[in-house]
């Protein structure tokens, strides 16, 4: 028997190509050094040669492959995928809901003028803030019908934000199944949508979870999220849902478009009429507006939507009881920012909780709070809801200012810097996550990183604190005074102290 024996001269070493991460040029520059050893006699590498148009080929189409291949297994695990409509249906699969942003409510008080003949202030009538030059004006619309009597002259309706988009025209049915329409805005207020289809008259349409139980002649639809998180309708395939009939008038939708917290407005600050009635005198919120919720992000979903299927509804341990306070919403008091929870006797917790609107729980927001564990937690077990317990933190800094930077701008991103870092209440605007923890100790060198890395900043003094603030497990710190002194680049502030801190890279010689 003859054995052939390869030549391991014409080989490159065996080695993991970075599909993913190469780029096209990498590959090809791969491939080409593969193609030099195994075919040495093929010198032609001019783009007019068909071997290198294959090479060309084969390289697109493996980049393509393996991010489509890498993108598949990310998509398989909440802490990898970054697509919202994948991680909503993972987190389905553990019975947690991924939430969309909701919008305000408000109860707003129209002045009427005495001796009407009375009249209706009907659904969709506009209220809004005022509008100033920083600042658009912020829209509330009356949610239903209501009746003002002959000559009464205060009558009060319950508002919430945003604006209807009234019938718009999504597209045509061109019979086929699984048809996709995407509103013209985003922003929508998630589940405000009204889906009508035109069979010869306009016909309501039914949302749905999902198709599993639809019929051939069920009128329903899901939504789902596209591309940039546009609003989709998605219809029947003919046998698990309708497919919408081929007419000229197609499908349309009446929805809203808002929410978000910026829906939480302080009392008595929507004072303006958009929509006239001729006995209204004026309208105000005597109360603050509640209720306002922005997305969910992707890295809080990761964070909370496993410890939903830990807890399972249920204050079992410490962290369940955390969980639970910081998923809970009050249609009155709105949500918590942060929980912290410990062990105090053998059958007795404490729980603190910090509102989102921030300082202490009221007392009505304790009580709902306690309520809502109490039916959670092991027979005999006691879990008290109590005020945070704050540790002050006041700041003093002295900093040089480089030269060409407006001294009172450095400052003022400087205290504003410090604000965040040190507020409880401040959430990473990529995360969505409140980055302020229980127990996190403000240690001084901390405070000089952000203000070293603060733009305009050339070198600082921290003249207070002068020491480390260690701040115990079910304590939280929060900012107390901070004042920031700015010095010209030609100034000379006391920094020749053990305390002195250049910003990196800078030289005192």
């Amino acid at each position: 028997m003859m054995f052939v024996v390869r030549d391991t001269s014409r080989t490159l070493p065996a080695s993991a190509v970075p599909f993913v991460s190469a780029t096209l040029d990498d590959l090809y520059e791969y491939a080409l050094e593969l193609k030099r050893a195994q075919c040495p006699t093929w010198t032609d590498e001019s783009d007019s040669d068909f071997g290198i148009f294959l090479l060309h080929t084969f390289c697109v189409l493996a980049k393509f492959t393996a991010v489509q291949a890498h993108r598949c297994k990310n998509d398989t695990y909440l802490a990898t995928t970054a697509d919202r409509e994948v991680m909503r249906k993972l987190c389905q699969l553990i019975n947690y809901e991924l939430a969309e942003a909701s919008a305000a409510a408000v109860t707003m008080t129209f002045t009427c003028e005495s001796g009407h003949p009375g009249f209706t202030i009907t659904a969709g009538s506009q209220v809004a803030t005022v509008e100033t030059d920083d600042e658009d004006a912020i829209i509330f619309e009356v949610g239903a019908d209501t009746v003002v009597g002959a000559g009464v002259t205060s009558i009060t309706a319950t508002c919430s934000q945003g604006t209807t988009v009234s019938q718009e025209n999504v597209g045509l049915s061109d019979g086929t199944s699984g048809q996709t329409f995407t509103l013209l805005n985003k922003s929508v207020i998630w589940h405000s949508e009204t889906v009508e289809v035109y069979d010869g008259i306009w016909t309501k349409w039914t949302l749905v979870d999902d198709f599993t139980e639809s019929t051939p002649t069920s009128k329903h639809y899901r939504l789902q999220l596209g591309p940039e998180s546009t609003y989709q309708m998605v219809f029947g395939d003919g046998t698990n849902g309708a497919i919408p009939p081929v007419r000229d008038e197609g499908v349309r939708v009446t929805y809203r478009i808002g929410g978000g917290t910026i829906g939480n407005v302080a009392a008595g600050t929507i004072v303006e009429i958009i929509t006239p009635y001729q006995y209204v005198e004026s309208v105000t919120n005597e109360a603050i507006a509640t209720g306002g919720t922005n997305q969910e992000t992707l890295e809080h979903a990761r964070q909370f939507a496993p410890a939903a299927i830990r807890s399972l509804q249920r204050a079992v341990t410490i962290d369940d009881v955390e969980y639970l306070c910081e998923q809970y919403t009050s249609t009155t008091y709105g949500g918590v920012a942060k929980a912290r929870a410990h062990v105090v006797g053998s059958y007795l917790a404490h729980v603190s909780v910090i509102p989102q609107s921030g300082g202490l729980p009221s007392a009505g927001f304790k009580s709902e709070l306690s309520a809502m564990l109490a039916d959670k937690v092991m027979i005999g077990t006691v879990i008290e809801v109590i005020d945070p317990h704050y540790v002050t933190v006041d700041i003093s800094a002295d900093v040089t200012v480089m030269p060409t930077y407006h001294l009172p701008t450095v400052a003022g991103a400087v205290a504003a810097r410090l604000q965040a870092f040190l507020s409880p209440l401040y959430q990473d605007p990529q995360t969505g996550l409140y980055s302020h923890q229980f127990g996190r100790n403000i240690y001084i060198s901390d405070v000089y990183a952000i203000v070293n890395g603060t733009p305009g900043v050339d070198f600082c003094h921290i003249t207070a604190p002068t020491s480390d603030n260690i701040v115990a497990d079910y304590q939280i710190a929060r900012p107390g005074t901070i004042t920031i002194t700015p010095y010209g680049d030609q100034e000379a502030p006391p920094f020749h102290d053990s305390r002195y801190r250049p910003r990196p890279g800078h030289s005192d010689v």
